[in-house]
């Protein structure tokens, strides 16, 4: 097992490069798989090699950096020649990768937020190929860690298993639970819209009462913005 001491992963530093990583995949995913070309596809490789292994030069970094593009490179039946990072040519192929590169990083790296990460996302590639009994326990294992980021965003997905999987108890028991002890990484009108989303086919009117209160707590924010779309959405 490689040595990290004093190198290890400073918890908070972590979480906050995560998120930025994240969000960057997340805003850019329609860019790239509508044909943005491989410049595009260029830049989130060399975002993520730049927060993940330029700050802190070490095997744990590295090999988090890499199944982490896994994880979010696109899907193309077809890419196109031009495209010169990694592609996959269905969901199942790239998470079953994904699942091997980070089962592997929390494997080596297991006592360090690397290493628990990789556990999370490991459980959220399980979820992506269907196997969700496996991928519930994964995510109750990740849910029970000392750090509270990383326990919320395992108890986030772990409702939306839930969600999926029919179990709606469970799934808002986990989310009043979140929205009671918000986080960084998942404030409390991240779980607020979560929740009304599950209320709209269960309870409309709940919904609709969750979408006004963040309307309310939160003007001029993201937040605030997608409820009151919602919430015209709903009027229609």
């Amino acid at each position: 097992m490689a040595r990290l001491s004093r190198r290890e992963l400073k918890t908070d530093e972590f979480a906050d490069r995560l998120a930025v990583v994240t969000e960057f995949f997340s805003r850019r995913r329609k860019q790239v798989l509508l044909g943005g070309g491989s410049a595009l596809l260029a830049v989130l490789v060399v975002l993520v090699v730049f927060l993940f292994v330029r700050s802190r030069q070490t095997a744990a970094s590295e090999a988090f950096g890499k199944a982490l593009v896994t994880f979010h490179a696109p899907v193309l039946a077809s890419p196109p020649a031009t495209v010169a990072i990694q592609t996959f040519r269905t969901a199942d192929e790239k998470f079953t990768e994904a699942v091997r590169q980070f089962t592997e990083v929390s494997e080596q790296f297991g006592s360090y937020s690397v290493g628990k990460w990789a556990r999370y996302y490991t459980a959220l590639s399980q979820r992506e190929l269907g196997q969700y009994a496996v991928a519930e326990q994964g995510l109750l294992a990740v849910a029970g860690d000392s750090d509270p980021n990383l326990a919320a965003v395992a108890k986030m997905a772990l409702a939306g298993l839930y969600q999926k999987t029919s179990r709606t108890a469970d799934a808002e028991k986990l989310y009043r639970e979140l929205e009671s002890s918000p986080t960084v990484m998942v404030p409390k009108p991240t779980v607020q819209i979560a929740l009304a989303e599950m209320y709209q086919r269960t309870n409309p009117s709940q919904a609709t009462a969750i979408y006004q209160q963040i309307e309310k707590d939160y003007p001029g924010t993201a937040a605030a913005d997608q409820a009151a779309q919602m919430l015209r959405g709903a009027a229609q």
